[in-house]
């Protein structure tokens, strides 16, 4: 099988307006917001041809803050806006579970692995972008580049790249790719 290289994006903080501090977790469609420009840039890179993948903690599932079926729903919906830009992703990867209980949250590399094997990925020439620690260490658990797209959250853990918003994101990935 020739595997092909991907690129894997965080959700909160990198696809959508993280959810504001006070709910903590986005529990329904009507609290998602794209990042703006986001669209755009997903477009582009699935115009180019590469897989996307949407990595995720989710764990206000585990909490019981959100069923399950509700952040499938956010999901459905969130592929469906997608999918009337050419933007949708190619595969989803949620850890619902609580933090040191669930061995697929990141930042342990399980959902990218798991998403390569279901896709046909070559993780040595795939990127991981996100906004937190946690997204840069379980890319380079997997041996992915990785791009961290600043927001509010502390940086502890170096990554390839760094940019601080959308337009420097799309900026790198027409290079990059």
């Amino acid at each position: 099988m020739n595997l092909r290289p991907a690129i894997f994006f965080d959700r909160d903080g990198v696809v959508n307006v993280s959810p504001p501090r006070e709910l903590r977790y986005l529990r329904r469609w009507e609290e998602f917001h794209f990042i703006e420009g986001m669209i755009e840039v997903l477009a582009e890179v699935k115009a180019k041809g590469y897989p996307m993948i949407l990595i995720t903690n989710q764990q206000g599932v585990g909490k019981g803050l959100m069923s399950l079926d509700a952040l499938q729903e956010v999901h459905r919906a969130m592929q469906a806006a997608l999918g009337d830009n050419g933007a949708s992703f190619d595969g989803i990867y949620a850890a619902t579970g609580l933090t040191g209980e669930d061995v697929r949250r990141k930042p342990s590399p399980r959902m990218l692995e798991e998403a390569a094997r279901e896709h046909g990925i070559d993780l040595s020439r795939s990127w991981m972008i996100g906004d937190h620690d946690n997204d840069m260490r379980a890319g380079a658990a997997a041996g992915t580049g990785t791009i961290r797209v600043q927001g509010l959250k502390e940086i502890s853990v170096a990554s390839d790249f760094r940019v601080a918003d959308v337009p420097a994101l799309r900026r790198l990935l027409l290079e990059l790719l």
